[in-house]
């Protein structure tokens, strides 16, 4: 089990100051996200809030599923797509300033919910982590986490502003590294076969277990691949940056296996 519950609350402070020290042409900013400008995703995020309390806490209909209802013959991802655009169409009308607190309200209410819950407690599956069925609600709390992580590096990007670092970057390292090891098949990879990722400074082992990939802290003891992502360029790999230079990340040993797991990484 990750246990991200205490880092919701910094993250969404940091957020706040990212935001509030922006100008109003930097709201406007466009970003990697092509619909959305910097207020865009934003709001995006506001609506993740929403949603999650709503269809968790209080036990809602789910948005994307009536979405769905209304919406026959679309993909999921079709459907994903659709159901984030119409909510922040919809919202555009607000202020900076009134998305600054509802994100604050947002931010305590979730850190309020995920804090009482059962982190064991069935919840909704979570994709992240390879689930069709229930997943633990720790998963659905480490998702958005992540989640939301990735969308403050969006707009830190669209305003030239640098990434989070610790301890906020080594939460989202976890995460970001759990996934996979979730949801990667064997990779023509035996029992007790380790593959080192060194995120920067920071070593974390993926050992070949009897039903799938663990993930451990710290440098490997005999490691059959290695990924290696430059230290100034961790936060861009972990959130999918469009521009993260290949060459800041280094494979060696069975690069094949090495490869997959950089493949999912940016994945």
């Amino acid at each position: 089990m990750i246990d991200v519950t205490a880092s919701l609350a910094p993250e969404r402070q940091a957020l706040l100051a990212t935001l509030a020290a922006l100008t109003p042409e930097e709201w406007a900013l466009p970003t990697e996200c092509e619909a959305w400008d910097v207020k865009g995703v934003a709001l995006h995020v506001l609506g993740d809030d929403l949603s999650l309390l709503a269809r968790q806490r209080d036990v809602a209909p789910n948005g994307l599923l009536l979405y769905a209802e209304r919406h026959p013959g679309l993909d999921l991802r079709q459907l994903l797509d659709g159901f984030n655009e119409q909510w922040v169409t919809a919202a555009t009308f607000l202020s900076p300033a009134l998305v600054m607190t509802l994100l604050t309200l947002t931010g305590e209410w979730t850190a309020a919910y995920y804090g009482a819950v059962d982190p064991e407690q069935p919840g909704e599956p979570v994709g992240w982590f390879g689930a069709t069925g229930p997943s633990p609600m720790w998963q659905a709390i480490a998702r958005e986490y992540v989640e939301r992580w990735v969308h403050h590096h969006q707009i830190l990007r669209a305003v030239g502003r640098p990434a989070l670092g610790d301890p906020l970057l080594a939460v989202a390292e976890e995460i970001a590294l759990a996934g996979p090891a979730h949801r990667l098949p064997p990779l023509d990879a035996a029992p007790g076969d380790e593959v080192e990722v060194r995120l920067g400074a920071r070593p974390w082992t993926l050992r070949r277990g009897p039903d799938g990939w663990d993930l451990l802290a710290g440098a490997a003891t005999a490691p059959r691949a290695t990924v290696a992502v430059a230290d100034h360029e961790v936060a861009a790999v972990l959130t999918r940056g469009p521009n993260t230079a290949a060459s800041t990340t280094e494979l060696t040993g069975d690069v094949a296996l090495a490869g997959a797991f950089a493949a999912a990484l940016a994945s």
